[in-house]
């Protein structure tokens, strides 16, 4: 096995330098410092693992992308910019919810959307080449996290190592972020690249990789901030001087990259579209809504329960080396709790904090605590204690996607809707749906429309709507806010069976309602085709 366990003497305080690690007597914070321990070697065998496992867990994912999870809201939004320019209808949105589809797109991640429309170009558009540009991102992102564990000496034993791997990729929030489609991918990637970054031997190899990923940061996407913000500065407190040239140069790395997507969307005459954009993410916080007397969790606080094992984990380690005067405060572990309870607050005040955005807290703690076990020696009790909570963490990531999955799969033939759309839609149709039409209609009608775009729609495009997919229980809702008569063809699409975990949205991921979908057609244009 690669590496070695650390003197439990020394194992105290973690001090990054490059891609060396030194360590200070946990005795006394002025102890004289030791020389920096040679690098950890990573066997041929360890590479093997975990090539294997991130091949398998690519293939596996691309075969499957399809059918598992439904299409939803933030998959179609953030997708429909690069799926219009690909079609010809230039980087602008149907799909938005704070402005027209006239108008250069003005949302938070743009870069996303950006690096999707080459993608597509390259793989055309479906479901699987969508979705894909997320499956790419992760596993580099895994593969970086795991080179960066080793290079910064922050995980010395090859299994621990290999621990952080299928912690990262069982994740419960992360799962949902690779496989829905939304712009999470990227973000993820971009905070693993930095890890690397650091591991990096030159010193201006360092700087200069932090400001050039700083400045991408907002055009990645502004939730990136808060996490740069928090993870910087208890990096300051707990490493010292020695971070201060990389985190400099990635602040203002990330004030360049503000004020270049400021003077972009300015540039374009969409400044105030975009500044509409992030008050609807904002304005709704969780700690706003209490105070007025709601108590609203949907969407505003995560449901990530991966997180908990591992956070527990982390609580009864430190208490652990607390109780026999082993921990530092300045230890990976002591630094992935401080980090995991300052962002989330930090996401909470500022707004929100979404399940979707609980990788950045859950994977920053696995790697901490991967790192307090590879180097802290540990009684047998303790060790299959944590040992049992890490595969918890990854049981109840995985095991509630799986189930649905595989309770919904015959659901979830994305064919069904496909040939359903082909039936009813024709290429001069301009059509509403609702989302699960959206990969079957967006090549086929002459413009589709989403359900969030309804806020920002214009009469003229209202007025021009000639055939409806949607719910039955949808009808009226959407026909109050873009008028007109409209009466069903009769034909349906209907769910064989309710989902596992039912169908109310508001409970996240797994409880999305199977496809039901019925036409309905402007009365004019039905009257107009019943005369002779």
């Amino acid at each position: 096995m690669a590496g070695t366990l650390v003197d439990p003497a020394r194992a105290g305080n973690l001090i990054v330098n490059g891609g060396r690690v030194g360590y200070q007597l946990g005795a006394t914070m002025n102890a004289e410092r030791q020389p920096a321990p040679p690098p950890v070697t990573i066997s041929r065998a360890e590479s093997w693992q975990v090539g294997l496992l991130l091949a398998a867990f690519f293939v596996f994912n691309l075969l499957t992308a399809a059918r598992y999870p439904f299409v939803w809201i933030d998959e179609v939004m953030y997708s429909d910019p690069a799926v219009n320019l690909l079609l010809g209808h230039g980087f602008t949105s149907s799909a938005w919810y704070a402005q027209s589809s006239s108008e250069l797109w003005a949302g938070n991640v743009p870069l996303h959307s950006a690096v999707l429309y080459l993608w597509l170009r390259v793989f055309g558009f479906s479901i699987t080449s969508v979705r894909s540009l997320n499956l790419v991102c992760l596993v580099a992102a895994a593969a970086l996290a795991w080179r960066a564990g080793a290079r910064l000496r922050l995980i010395v034993t090859a299994r621990a190592r290999l621990t952080f791997l299928a912690l990262l990729l069982g994740g419960y929030a992360v799962i949902f972020a690779y496989r829905s489609g939304r712009p999470d991918g990227l973000a993820l990637l971009l905070v693993a690249a930095l890890g690397f970054a650091q591991s990096l031997a030159s010193a201006w190899k360092r700087i200069g990789s932090w400001f050039a990923l700083g400045l991408l940061a907002p055009w990645v996407g502004l939730q990136l901030l808060p996490l740069l913000g928090v993870g910087g500065g208890l990096l300051l407190l707990f490493v010292g001087g020695r971070s201060l040239p990389q985190l400099a140069a990635g602040g203002a790395g990330a004030v360049a990259g503000l004020g270049s997507l400021v003077l972009f969307y300015q540039s374009h005459g969409v400044w105030e579209s975009f500044l509409r954009s992030i008050r609807q993410h904002t304005s709704a916080g969780f700690f706003g809504m209490l105070m007025s007397g709601q108590f609203r969790h949907s969407n505003l606080l995560p449901k990530d329960f991966s997180f908990w094992p591992v956070f527990a984990l982390a609580l009864l380690l430190a208490a652990y080396l607390l109780a026999r005067r082993r921990l530092s405060w300045r230890s990976p572990l002591c630094f992935g709790l401080a980090y995991a309870v300052a962002l989330s607050l930090a996401l909470v005040i500022g707004g929100k904090f979404p399940t979707y955005y609980g990788w950045m807290t859950y994977a920053p703690l696995c790697l901490c605590v991967c790192a307090a076990l590879s180097s802290t020696p540990l009684p047998p009790l303790w060790r299959r204690a944590s040992g049992g909570a890490l595969m918890l963490a990854v049981g109840v990531g995985a095991g509630p996607h799986l189930a649905a999955a595989a309770w919904d799969w015959p659901e979830r033939d994305y064919e069904r809707v496909r040939a359903f759309v082909r039936q009813h839609v024709t290429a001069g149709d301009w059509l509403y749906g609702d989302h699960v039409v959206y990969y079957a209609a967006k090549p086929l009608a002459a413009r589709v429309f989403m359900p969030f775009y309804l806020a920002a729609m214009p009469e003229d495009e209202k007025r021009r709507l000639t055939v409806l997919l949607v719910a039955p229980g949808n009808l009226t809702e959407v026909t109050n806010t873009i008028g007109g008569h409209w009466v069903s063809t009769g034909d349906r699409l209907s769910p064989g069976r309710p989902p596992l975990f039912g169908t109310d949205w508001k409970r996240g991921f797994l409880s999305m309602p199977n496809h039901e979908l019925e036409v309905f057609r402007r009365y004019e244009e039905t009257t107009e085709a019943a005369r002779p």
